[in-house]
């Protein structure tokens, strides 16, 4: 069955995968991303969604089995640390590295862009294809990532976030304050972080 295709409005990209795949719980990779859309850019995704999965329960029904139920949706509403509702909704997109080996992504003129690694936190659209599935679970729709436009790119490299810290006030960076003899070397390192 071809996949119907959907492109999203811009949102905000959340656990990003899309320079290389996630192999943490398949050991084959998957890429992946969560879009962030505020809830009125969100309402015509669902829509289309919930239309592709209405016209799929209908189809099966139609087939004889009646007592078919409604499988988990590819998007929820998204929560802050404390589990409060942020009033955004998240959609989920992943593709399987075995069926795509890389994910076209392209900047906001059309132009593709390779070798650069696009991070959470960037703005972008997402082009997916949206498949019906039918399992043990339910009937459903599952979001296939197509391609990608980075309409504000966020990079890596110095980034703070995975050691939890955030932005304060107070000490910043000098150059004066850089020495040449910097005596942390990768061993110490190693030793420090051992508990």
């Amino acid at each position: 069955m071809k996949g119907i295709k959907l492109t999203t409005p811009m949102g905000v990209a959340k656990y990003c995968w899309l320079n290389k795949p996630d192999t943490k719980f398949n050991s084959e990779g998957e890429y992946k991303v969560t879009l962030v859309l505020d809830k009125e850019d969100s309402e015509p995704v669902i829509e289309k969604i919930e239309e592709v999965l209405s016209d799929h329960l209908e189809d099966i029904k139609m087939s004889g089995n009646k007592k078919v139920k409604k499988g988990p949706l590819p998007y929820a509403e998204e929560e802050d640390d404390e589990g409060n509702p942020t009033g955004n909704v998240e959609f989920k997109f992943k593709t399987k590295a075995t069926i795509k080996p890389k994910i076209p992504m392209f900047d906001s003129k059309g132009t593709p862009m390779s070798g650069v690694n696009v991070w959470a936190g960037s703005k972008i659209k997402v082009n997916s294809l949206l498949y019906p599935y039918l399992a043990p679970i339910g009937a459903g729709i599952s979001l296939k990532l197509n391609a990608v436009q980075v309409l504000d790119l966020v990079q890596g490299g110095g980034g703070t976030e995975g050691f939890g810290f955030e932005e304060e006030d107070g000490y910043v960076l000098q150059e004066e304050d850089i020495s040449s003899e910097d005596t942390t070397d990768e061993e110490e390192m190693d030793e420090s972080t051992d508990f």
